[in-house]
Parts: structure tokens; C-alpha cells; sequence
């Protein structure tokens, strides 16, 4: 008996009921309703590349035609407002020289008109002249009454712009040519600060550009088209593909290989495909196999039935209780199988409620020992149970019984040739195990996570054959498994195998007395 490394059944990942295999065969073989109006890849791609071309040239013509002006004077007047700032923190480090070689050097970098007065005792001079047009209209300014006002609202505001009409030279709120003043107070006065440009019509540009946006718009359009085609083809291809190949899965061909090519999500896609198609061949397989081993078993106990009844029947004097007895347990026997059968298919369905109720464990074990007790008598089996103590669990009685006695039969079946089953109850922490130990010839490692499957069979290894069905260790994973129950196996070739379950502990009813009858079932044993 080997303890330790114990594993799961829950490692596998296997289509475990005919049901959902047919299930899946005929969804994938369907036709969904909604094929007909679904859109082609080539041409989703398409159109959103349009929206997106569409959206790009909106935006162009926005920006480059509609927003241009507007544009075009901000940038204008965020020119002068950095060439004021320059001309005031050059004064701030002045010496004569140096401030107006300052000056002459914004305004040839900036192409701007600049006119500098310094105000004493409210009186102007002229301080610095740098223009770069003989024509502007700060250079030909001789009116004190406009100087003032440059003053005053300079003054007033911390800083004025004033808009000119270009022909008329009168102010104007549309006007083309802007002159920026800024008034600067330093000790003994005040820096007055004029700034002119003229803001020429962006007509012609933007005539341009548009011509240039329509040249740009088919280009875009067109290499859309192109790229759509190329990019839907690069990916609806492997996907096309891998649609075709899945038709032919449908049709229960499982060799068939998925090939994604393309990006990593029909890569991902075929990868899961190719594990689907080989789980489902081991399923096909593991089904036709529990099909032929189902029909093989219903057929041994009704061929004995029919026969001895035919020969009670028709030979005087073989009404025998020998022969009745064997017509009623091949008849128990068949009943079994049904019943397992029946039983399965109801966990897997979920058509079996489960009643969680807080019972006694120990006393369920030790009663479900006298079941074989006929086995012990007549066939010589050496099954024992052992329990340091009595222990109460929450779970449901009837389903752990069903459980216990699979795992018992099924260590009946293939214990050695000394017929020893040894069934212990242990406390682990706040969990009671229950462990059936045989002494047969063991299972390899690799098969251990198989045997929980339905139509998994170790039909390679020793099998008794006194009791059970075959399929009652697929019953006790279901049942387990619906409970939230832990389970596993450990086993050594040539050894033996221990099968264990744990359920949680729980506190004894309020008005259970603790079974006396437990330590005289120990002891017997």
C-alpha cells in the first residue's frame, strides 16, 4: 500500500457524457439563422477603413480649410504677444546699446514693425525704431491723439490689441492689420511698447490646400480599398480555413488537423480545435468501447437466465433452489448494472438533488460493512474497517453511501489473490478521510488521472469480476464531485491501490448519543 502522491481526478479534461458529445456534434454541424445576414470579413475591414479615411479627411478639411484663418491669427498673435514679452525683459537687462540691438533683432527674427517710447512725467520719446516696412502703420504714426489712445488702452487693460483696416487705416474689428501695445512701468517712468504686422488673407492657401485635400482624398480612398483587400484576405483565410476543417470534425472525422497560420489568435484557435478533435477521438473511442462492455455484461446475466430457465423448464427435476438462486442473482446482477447505468446518467444530467445533513460517518461505514458479509462467508474475502473514533460530517448520507460502496467494489474486484480490503477512517484537520486500500496488481502513473473517466476502462489489468459494473468509479467521481468533496487515488504497480475521499466534520446532533456499537463492529472485524 503506498500513501503518498496522491492524484486528482480533476486533472483530466475530457467531454464527459454522450450527451453533451451529441450536443456538440450538432452544433457544429447547424446552420445558424443569423448566416445569411452576417457581413463578409473583406467587407467589415473595408468599411472601417473608409470611416476611419472618412474621419481623416474630415478632420483635414476642418483644420486646413474651414479653421485655417483662425488658426493662422492665433499663431499671429502669439508671436507678438512672445516678441512683447522679449522687448520688456530686454529692457529690464538694458544698457542703451544693447536694448536696441535687442529690439532690432526681434523684430528682424519675428519680421514684425516695433516702435518704443519711454514716458516721463507724461511725456513720450522715442526710444528705438526697428521696422521692417517702410509702410507700417506704427512707422508713419504721427497723430498724438492715437498715441494716446495706444496709451490709454495699453494702460487700462495691462496690454491692448488694436485692429486696423488695411486700406483705410481706421480701426475695425476685421481688420488685416494689428498693432500690440504694452505699457511697462520702471523706476523714474513707463516703457510704452508698439508692435505692428499686417495678417495677410489665407484665400489663395486655402484655394490650394483644398485642391490638394481632393488629390489627397482618392489617394486615401483608394489605398483603403487595396489595404481592406489585403488585410481581410491575410486574415479571413486562415479562418476560412480552420471553418472548413471544423465541418469535417463535424462529421466525426477527429484526425482532422487545424492549421492557423496568420496572427496569434487563430493560432490560439487552432490549437484549441486540435485538442478538441483529439479529446473527442479518445471520447469516441472510450464510448464505442463502454457501449461493447455494457452490451457484453447485459448480455452474460441474460443468457444465463435464459438458459437455466429454459432448462428448468423443459429437463424434469432441475427445479432446484440451486438453479432458482442462480436465475436471482444473475437477475441482481443485471439489476446492478441497470442501476448504475440509470444512476449515472441522472449525476451527470443533474436530475439527482442533493440533501446535505449532518450523520454519523463512522456508523455509515461500519453498517455499509455488513453488506459483504455474504462475500466474507462464502467466498473467503478478508474486507476489515478501523476508526480511532466516532465522527459526524455534513453531507449527503445516501449519495456517500453509493460512493463508499463503489470504491469497495471496486477494490473487491481488483484486490489480489489474498482477497484483502482494508477500509480505514481517519481525521485530518477539520476534514474525516475515508480510504479503501486493495492489494492488487496496481495502476501506472500515467493512467491514474484516466480511471475516474466513464469511458475509461482498465480492462489490460486484473479484474475479478465478483461484483460491480465497471462504471462505478465514473458514479463515485460525479457524486464527489457534486458534493465539492476532495478525492484521489495513490497506487504502485504490484502493490496495490488506496482510494480516498474527504468530507468536513461536523458537530454531533444536539440529540445524538455517540454510537456504542461502533467499538463492537471494530473490534469483530
Amino acid at each position: 500500500m503506498n500513501n503518498g502522491n496522491n492524484t486528482s481526478g480533476n486533472n483530466t479534461s475530457v467531454i464527459n457524457s454522450p450527451e453533451a458529445f451529441a450536443d456538440f456534434k450538432e452544433n457544429a454541424s447547424a446552420k445558424p439563422s443569423s448566416r445569411k445576414n452576417a457581413a463578409p470579413m473583406r467587407l467589415r475591414v473595408f468599411i472601417y477603413l473608409a470611416l476611419f479615411c472618412a474621419f481623416t479627411i474630415a478632420v483635414l478639411w476642418l483644420f486646413q480649410t474651414v479653421f485655417f484663418d483662425r488658426f493662422y491669427q492665433a499663431i499671429m498673435l502669439r508671436k507678438i504677444d512672445a516678441a512683447q514679452s522679449e522687448i520688456a525683459e530686454a529692457w529690464e537687462k538694458r544698457d542703451d546699446e544693447s536694448f536696441s540691438a535687442r529690439v532690432f533683432d526681434i523684430a528682424g527674427d519675428s519680421g514684425f514693425c516695433v516702435s518704443v517710447y519711454r514716458i516721463e512725467n507724461g511725456v513720450g520719446e522715442i526710444e528705438v525704431r526697428a521696422h521692417e516696412s517702410p509702410f507700417c502703420l506704427v512707422h508713419n504714426l504721427q497723430s498724438p491723439e492715437q498715441l494716446a489712445s495706444f496709451y490709454n488702452g495699453a494702460g487700462d487693460a495691462g496690454g491692448a490689441i488694436f485692429r486696423f483696416d488695411e486700406q483705410s487705416l481706421t480701426e475695425s474689428e476685421d481688420g488685416r492689420t494689428i498693432v500690440s501695445a504694452r505699457v511697462t512701468p520702471y523706476d523714474g517712468g513707463e516703457l510704452m511698447t508698439l508692435v505692428n504686422t499686417n495678417i495677410y488673407p489665407v484665400e489663395s492657401t486655402v484655394s490650394t490646400l483644398r485642391i490638394q485635400l481632393g488629390a489627397v482624398t482618392l489617394i486615401l480612398l483608394l489605398a483603403s480599398a487595396l489595404l481592406a483587400v489585403l488585410i481581410s484576405r491575410r486574415l479571413s483565410l486562415p479562418v476560412s480555413r480552420i471553418s472548413e476543417r471544423a465541418k469535417v470534425l463535424a462529421t466525426g472525422d477527429y484526425s482532422v488537423r487545424f492549421d492557423g497560420g496568420g496572427s496569434r489568435e487563430t493560432v490560439e484557435l487552432a490549437d484549441t480545435l486540435n485538442a478538441a478533435a483529439t479529446e473527442l477521438g479518445k471520447v469516441d473511442a472510450m464510448q464505442k468501447e463502454l457501449i461493447a462492455n455494457i452490451s457484453h455484461d447485459l448480455r452474460t446475466p441474460l443468457t444465463m437466465i435464459s438458459g437455466y430457465a429454459e432448462v428448468m423448464r423443459d429437463i424434469p427435476g432441475e427445479m432446484t433452489a440451486e438453479n432458482m438462486q442462480i436465475i436471482l442473482d444473475e437477475t441482481s446482477r443485471l439489476t446492478s448494472l441497470v442501476g448504475d447505468v440509470l444512476d449515472l446518467s441522472r449525476l451527470t444530467s443533474g436530475g439527482i438533488e442533493f440533501r446535505p445533513e449532518t450523520f454519523s460517518l463512522t456508523a455509515l461505514v461500519a453498517e455499509t460493512m455488513k453488506r459483504y458479509s455474504k462475500l466474507k462467508e462464502s467466498e473467503g474475502y478478508d474486507i476489515t474497517f478501523s476508526a480511532d473514533s466516532e465522527v459526524f460530517v455534513l453531507a449527503d448520507e445516501t449519495r456517500v453511501s453509493q460512493a463508499l460502496c463503489n470504491l469497495v467494489n471496486n477494490a473487491i474486484s481488483y484486490t489480489g489473490d489474498d482477497k484483502r480490503v482494508a477500509v480505514e477512517q481517519s481525521v485530518r484537520g477539520a476534514l474525516a478521510r475515508i480510504s479503501v486500500t486493495d492489494t492488487g496488481d496496481g495502476i501506472p502513473e500515467d493512467k491514474l488521472p484516466l480511471i475516474w473517466e466513464r469511458y475509461y476502462r482498465a480492462s489490460e489489468y486484473h479484474r475479478r469480476g465478483v461484483v460491480g459494473s465497471g462504471l462505478g468509479l465514473s458514479i463515485v467521481k460525479n457524486v464527489l464531485d457534486k458534493m465539492g468533496a476532495a478525492y484521489g487515488v495513490s497506487s504502485t504497480v504490484g502493490e496495490g491501490s488506496t482510494f480516498w475521499f474527504e468530507l468536513p466534520l461536523a458537530a454531533p446532533p444536539a440529540s445524538g448519543e455517540a454510537s456504542e456499537q461502533i467499538k463492537g463492529e471494530n473490534d469483530a472485524e
